[in-house]
């Protein structure tokens, strides 16, 4: 395991996804496998999407931010995914 400093802030969906899987080939492919990975766990995917400021925000929220790191870890932490 990685010391973390990683910074609690908006991020845009794709921006942290790509953060999350930089091994991926593009931002989005990276957004999608975030979200199958968000929508594994449908109460989860409900409070995510509950603190979002409208329901097509393109970005996530530090509160937003702070639950996905909690659950799935944060960018950098591991070496792989």
């Amino acid at each position: 395991m990685k010391k973390n400093t990683f910074e609690i802030r908006t991020y845009g969906k794709s921006e942290f996804a790509w953060l999350m899987f930089p091994t991926m080939r593009d931002p989005g492919s990276a957004q999608d496998k975030l979200l199958r990975w968000i929508k594994r766990d449908a109460r989860f995917h409900k409070r995510l999407v509950q603190l979002s400021t409208s329901k097509d925000d393109n970005n996530y929220n530090p509160r937003q931010i702070r639950m996905l790191i909690d659950k799935f870890g944060a960018p950098g932490e591991y070496d792989d995914y």
